[in-house]
């Protein structure tokens, strides 16, 4: 189907290839087998980097799903992909996740190198920051229960990836990669930048390597104060995660980011609308806007709390119940990425 042969036909060679070629965006299949089973391609629903993401079916069940493609034209794209797969694989099937459902390393006749294809869940409802950009567009604001609402499920999917062991990180908490379901209910996808490793540079090597790596992973409007000052020398892990919730909560209340895109007022980690010291939240988001000034948007990250923390603050405040936490012991460390 659709000229593929499948190279690896283990479930964990699926995961493994080799480099990669460019590809045009116009050089897109009408199918694919992956694992035997065949696909139609419907079409091209986005495409970033090196990968190609269609809306498709199992030509078997008639289910539709979502085919991502990557086309590699480095090892380090290599790598990463592989590492990526590895973690999706590991934190699905989750009610707040994207389903990951299989994927292969392929071989394209004519073509020299092979490719990865992944089968998941298709979202077809809009993602959380169209949701916003469309409040925006009528200037209506969101009200408390929305936010509760939206903020349990962010909360659902991030607390699962911390409840690994070794804990995962994210690492591009945004809007743009939490997708609606027809239930309303909100799923986390792309898990390029996820890792199960710590970054704490010591020497000016170590930064100039953790500064290259983060700026790939992470998204500037996102990313927490010590991920921008390395020469503070704080450890980056899961807390990244946690000060990205708060910018998002930030959005959804006041409709506007709490930092621009500058890195010294990431670094100062005052938000906007606190500068002059002027109480400027509306009276029913108070609780919630001092738990995320107090908890989320902490300029040291080990005055941030964990998602655990944060999800039993919550439900001081909500009708919301708290995430199980992960039982003494049961948890590795994450690895550091420098030895």
């Amino acid at each position: 189907m659709g000229n593929y042969v499948s190279l690896c036909p283990e479930p964990v060679q699926g995961f493994i290839s080799s480099y990669g070629i460019g590809l045009s965006s116009s050089s897109h299949p009408s199918g694919v087998a992956i694992k035997g089973i065949d696909y139609s391609v419907v079409k091209l629903v986005g495409e970033g980097g090196y990968a190609f993401v269609y809306e498709g079916y199992n030509n078997v069940t008639g289910q539709r799903v979502a085919l991502k493609r990557y086309v590699f034209s480095a090892m380090s794209q290599q790598q990463s992909t592989v590492e990526e797969m590895a973690i999706y694989h590991d934190v699905c099937p989750h009610d707040y996740i994207v389903t990951y459902l299989d994927s292969e390393t392929l071989y394209r006749p004519g073509a020299p190198l092979p490719e990865m294809w992944v089968v998941m869940e298709f979202c077809d409802g809009p993602s959380l920051q169209d949701y916003i950009n469309n409040r925006l567009q009528s200037s209506q604001s969101f009200s408390l229960r929305e936010v509760y609402e939206i903020v349990d499920n962010i909360l659902h999917a991030i607390g699962h990836l911390h409840f690994q062991s070794p804990p995962v990180s994210h690492w591009d908490i945004k809007p743009d990669n939490f997708l609606f379901m027809e239930s309303g209910r909100l799923k986390l996808c792309d898990f390029g930048s996820a890792t199960r490793q710590f970054y704490a540079p010591k020497s000016a090597d170590e930064i100039a390597v953790t500064e290259a790596e983060l700026g790939q992973k992470m998204t500037l409007l996102y990313r927490p104060p010590e991920s921008v000052d390395l020469w503070s020398k704080n450890r980056i892990d899961t807390k990244a995660d946690i000060w990205a919730l708060g910018v998002i909560i930030y959005v959804l209340v006041f409709r506007e980011m709490p930092f621009e895109a500058n890195p010294m007022d990431v670094m100062a980690a005052v938000p906007k609308l606190y500068k002059n010291g002027e109480d400027c939240c509306p009276e029913e988001f108070k609780p919630l806007m001092e738990l995320v000034r107090s908890k989320m948007l902490t300029k040291n990250p080990t005055d941030r709390a964990d998602i655990f923390s944060i999800s039993e603050e919550l439900e001081k405040i909500t009708e919301l119940p708290s995430l199980p936490r992960p039982r003494p012991g049961f948890q590795s460390a994450q690895r550091p990425r420098f030895p």
